[in-house]
């Protein structure tokens, strides 16, 4: 492992970014990070108190009401956006680091996801330039006047476990909206949005319009209910969505909620396992599991099942487990002794309730520190089982078999979530009708693909909105209509 901290600027171990400028936490509580590998203390930062929060908004409303930004016509602010993409594209490098240090991403997995973060910067920068923000419209005795204007003072709330990535979707689609910001950071991984920060401050964006704090559940709360705050874009557990969403609803603030998925791989009779399977495994089990949008039940043909399990199981068992910060790694430990423990209880709940291992099922061999969890293959698995129905967040993927094509969108569509998907087949517009017919938001056809410009977000407990493509800008914007006399 790298020195740490990595060469960060001292600011980061006393401050919050506040109105442009680095401004020493009024509390006195700390949060100390830890390594997911070695259980050793990296380094300690402050968590924020409720003065914190209440100056992270005011900053942000302050700027929305009376400052430039959202007056500023468009394509400034995308001139803007160019620069801040600039800035993060330099710092790519340390926010892969940052990843792995943090919470254990294997930095070669790091080092090619963090430029989709990248893309998005770019895409939102070059689409606040293009967006029709305004049109007009004939009317019986007139025209209209149709004006997409910023929602206003926007809270955005990313989880830990892809956490520049996850800012990446929210913060240049609000900011090319005009709205201002609040960036929560979550306790795990704090160290990304002050490197946001700090592009912020090298791309000339004015001071209030980006402001960043990392909070614990209080103040987080806080945050959500402030009558200042006009929306709410969240990346995280169910639970925590259903109470910004409630928090929300008392006072009609808006939000965009991107929750869990328990996400479906459906093998059709037809598909050639040589092209499918490779294409596949890396998304079943990313990142040791830890990302929402893992394919971790994969559904095949009754009559190939034990192909598909044989053929699985043997992609599965190349994958290397070992240090995040070796380049040969592609399975690094989970975030913290609890998500181990967690990730364990519901392997030992597969095994009770009749699920038959075909691989892992505990700790990984030869690593006496860290939280490494082996990669583990269920089959026999039915639809009511714990395995089946809720997400683990680790290394487990579950193997059902179908009978039929009717039988696998039934299955597919038999759980709480719908967040993402795919379909292997011969026929790709076969597997596209397939596809069509799964209760998901996102889906793809023999592979796996997330790009800037295509929205991205849930069905049932998997939220609601989306990010990405034109929709996630429109997500910070609200539609005013005026009506004038003549042409």
């Amino acid at each position: 492992m790298p020195d740490f901290p990595l060469d960060l600027p001292d600011e980061f171990r006393h401050c919050f970014y506040v109105d442009g400028g680095w401004i020493p936490s009024d509390s006195q509580r700390r949060v100390t990070l830890m390594s997911p590998s070695t259980e050793e203390a990296l380094l300690t930062l402050p968590l924020a108190n409720n003065a914190d929060v209440e100056r992270a908004v005011a900053s942000a409303r302050t700027a929305f009401d009376t400052g430039p930004w959202p007056r500023m016509p468009a394509s400034e602010r995308a001139a803007h956006l160019v620069r801040f993409a600039d800035e993060v594209r330099q710092r790519l490098p340390l926010l892969a680091k940052l990843w792995t240090a943090q919470v254990g991403a294997p930095l070669l997995f790091a080092q090619r996801l963090i430029h989709a973060g990248e893309s998005r910067f770019d895409y939102f920068a070059d689409i606040a330039g293009t967006y029709t923000f305004s049109q007009r419209r004939p009317t019986q005795h007139g025209h209209a006047r149709v004006v997409r204007e910023p929602v206003g003072v926007a809270a955005l709330i990313a989880p830990w476990n892809a956490t520049f990535n996850i800012f990446a979707h929210k913060i240049p689609a609000a900011l090319a909206a005009g709205c201002t910001v609040v960036l929560k950071s979550p306790v795990e991984s704090p160290l990304d949005a002050l490197v946001i920060a700090e592009c912020a401050t090298a791309a000339g964006i004015p001071p209030g319009v980006v402001n960043v704090i990392t909070a614990d559940a209080e103040e987080s709360a806080r945050l959500v209910a402030s009558p200042a705050v006009d929306k709410i874009s969240f990346t995280g557990s169910v639970p925590t969505g259903r109470r910004i969403a409630e928090t929300a609803a008392r006072r009609m603030a808006r939000t965009t909620l991107e929750l869990g998925g328990k996400s479906a791989a459906i093998i059709l009779d037809d598909a050639d396992l040589s092209t499918a399977l490779p294409a596949l495994t890396p998304f079943t089990m990313p990142f040791s599991g830890q990302i929402c949008f893992s394919q971790t039940r994969i559904l095949a043909p009754g009559h190939r099942m034990a192909e598909v399990e044989d053929a699985y199981t043997a992609a599965v068992s190349t994958l290397m487990v070992g240090d995040p910060w070796d380049l040969a790694t592609d399975l690094g430990p989970v975030l913290n002794a609890r998500q181990y423990q967690r990730v364990l209880g519901y392997i030992e709940a597969g095994r009770r309730e009749g699920a038959r291992l075909l691989a892992g099922g505990g700790r990984s061999p030869g690593f006496e520190r860290g939280h490494y969890v082996d990669p583990t293959v269920f089959t026999d698995v039915t639809p009511e089982m714990r395995i089946a129905r809720e997400e683990i967040f680790g290394p487990v993927v579950t193997i059902q078999g179908y009978d039929d094509v009717d039988e696998a969108i039934r299955i597919a569509n038999d759980t709480d979530f719908g967040l993402s998907g795919s379909v292997f087949g011969a026929d790709a517009e076969r597997a596209f009708d397939v596809a069509l017919r799964v209760t998901t938001g996102h889906l793809s056809v023999n592979g796996f693909e997330i790009s800037p410009n295509v929205p991205f977000g849930g069905r049932k407990l998997s939220g609601h909105g989306r990010e990405g493509g034109p929709e996630g800008l429109e997500s910070f914007l609200e539609t005013k209509a005026v009506f004038m006399p003549g042409m």
